[in-house]
């Protein structure tokens, strides 16, 4: 189907956590950290919540894309760390931005993957002909899910938004779209929610921060990721030698260098930012996407893969041409 991919925004956090800074916290140090992968810092928030970086970026995204707010049907707000049970990051968003009562908002949660399943959705949406205009937001405060004692995780991850303003009515071109989930047998990447509670149960107070096995996670991202190369070749016929960007969720850069490495994809094709910013969870594509908008690269015609991976465990693909 066609569409407007009609604009990008990002949007961190104004302080930032170095390495350094984050040796006086946990047993580490900048090489270290560096080495295995590849960040050099993150952004975290000094207040603001999910739903604020996500009115951010998608106030950005509008704004670039000469969109009135009360033009916009839905919003779609991919997030594993939601300001609450409810109301939705979506509906906080909607209502930070003002926009009118019958504009469709929920959530979605796929973690690392969110913004693909949220793109897809969308797509979607706009195929039914009801939505014309629709704002997808990847937005994470994944500091307050953070134990600072654990350097396997805290390492990682940063606090940041991104959004991208869809629109019905355009050239651009969903060449492909596939998203996926497996089980996590061995428990690599969790955090666990509120106990259970009632008359008749309850449970013992557990960990709600994140637990990682790096390792796992390490094989099941690279493994994800061929996966959704073979997939897309084998349903289109293409090839990453058509493809003029690929913009692979931001885990590590080692993740990334080993995708590089083995596609053989040079620095101009394949998206590296981790070292600004870590790991921003469903953030990161759409961050990736307005990180080419800024240099003047989200060019008509140009044809773009992403790709997400992440907790569920989920992950998924998606191919447009501009």
């Amino acid at each position: 189907m066609t569409f407007n991919f009609a604009s990008t925004g990002a949007y961190v956090p104004r302080e930032i956590l170095s390495n350094d800074d984050l040796s006086k916290v946990v047993e580490t140090n900048h090489e270290w950290i560096i080495e295995r992968t590849g960040i050099a810092q993150r952004h975290i928030t000094d207040g603001e919540n999910t739903s604020d970086l996500a009115y951010q970026a998608a106030l950005i995204a509008l704004n670039k894309a000469n969109l009135s707010v009360q033009e916009v049907d839905a919003i779609l707000v991919a997030t594993f760390t939601a300001d609450s049970y409810t109301p939705s990051t979506a509906c906080l968003v909607a209502d930070k931005l003002k926009c009118r009562n019958n504009v469709l908002a929920y959530d979605i949660n796929a973690a690392c993957s969110g913004f693909i399943y949220a793109c897809e959705t969308a797509i979607a949406l706009l195929a039914t002909k009801r939505y014309k205009n629709i704002v997808v937001i990847g937005a994470e405060v994944i500091s307050k899910l953070l134990d600072y004692t654990d350097r396997n995780t805290c390492i990682l991850f940063g606090d940041g938004a991104g959004a991208v303003v869809l629109r019905a009515e355009g050239t651009s071109t969903l060449d492909y779209s596939m998203c996926y989930r497996m089980e996590d047998t061995k428990h690599s990447l969790y955090a666990k929610g509120v106990q259970l509670t009632n008359p008749k149960y309850s449970e013992a107070i557990t960990n709600q921060h994140i637990i990682m096995d790096g390792k796992a996670v390490f094989a099941f991202a690279i493994d994800a990721i061929h996966q959704c190369i073979r997939d897309w070749q084998t349903s289109t016929g293409s090839t990453l030698d058509e493809i003029d960007y690929v913009v692979l969720h931001q885990a590590n850069d080692r993740i990334t260098s080993h995708i590089a490495k083995q596609y053989k994809l040079n620095s101009s094709k394949i998206i590296r930012y981790v070292e600004e910013v870590g790991n921003t969870s469903s953030a990161s594509i759409p961050m990736g996407l307005d990180y080419l908008s800024r240099k003047g690269q989200l060019l008509p015609n140009k044809k773009i893969l992403m790709i997400g991976f992440g907790g569920g465990l989920t992950y998924g693909a998606m191919a447009i041409t501009l």
